[in-house]
């Protein structure tokens, strides 16, 4: 059992730092500060890193956990799964999109000279926002904890924190504020 509750708790965080990672994105775009925007980044990076360590944990621990039938295939064949298919179809979906998001994050300081990479990254950055909406689907989904109040509190209380930096950051991209900023005329 001490694999599954660290396959669990592991899920659980690793859904909290990416949030926090999301938010803090969405809020450094209306941030335009250079102190306050640096460590809004640090944060934001951190936070991801973080949760891809958490989400490397989760997935090692389930699959080396014998309580569920989770094999290490299901990570290039979800609907093999034993366990909750359909929620592992989104988990990995969801993995897919935050290691696509992550290693193009971490390779975008050494391709920043390229034009056409920097015209190309917001698009190929939205991985990482599809890739949490769908671990926000795979814990309401697969997780045991699922059906608690705390969980779905948990659950909602990420969505909340996103739609709120979403929020933000269409009200200080609106042309009125940009020009108020002077960045518009």
């Amino acid at each position: 059992m001490t694999l599954w509750y660290l396959a669990r708790a592991a899920g659980v965080v690793a859904m909290i730092m990416f949030t926090l990672s999301a938010t803090l994105g969405l809020a450094m775009s209306g941030n335009r500060r250079p102190e306050r925007r640096f460590w809004l980044q640090y944060v934001h990076r951190s936070a991801a890193a973080t949760g891809l360590v958490l989400l490397t944990t989760h997935v090692i621990a389930v699959t080396a956990d014998s309580y569920v039938d989770i094999s290490p295939t299901v990570l290039v064949w979800p609907f093999g799964s034993g366990y909750r298919p359909f929620a592992m179809v989104v988990g990995v979906l969801a993995l897919y999109g935050l290691v696509l998001a992550s290693v193009v994050g971490a390779a975008r300081g050494r391709l920043a000279g390229s034009e056409s990479f920097t015209k190309h990254w917001r698009k190929i950055h939205i991985a990482a926002s599809v890739g949490w909406l769908l671990s926000i689907g795979h814990a309401l989904l697969a997780g045991t904890d699922r059906g608690t109040h705390w969980m779905l509190a948990l659950t909602l209380g990420c969505l909340a924190a996103v739609g709120a930096a979403g929020a933000y950051r269409a009200r200080a991209t609106t042309p009125l504020n940009l020009a108020r900023a002077g960045r518009i005329r």
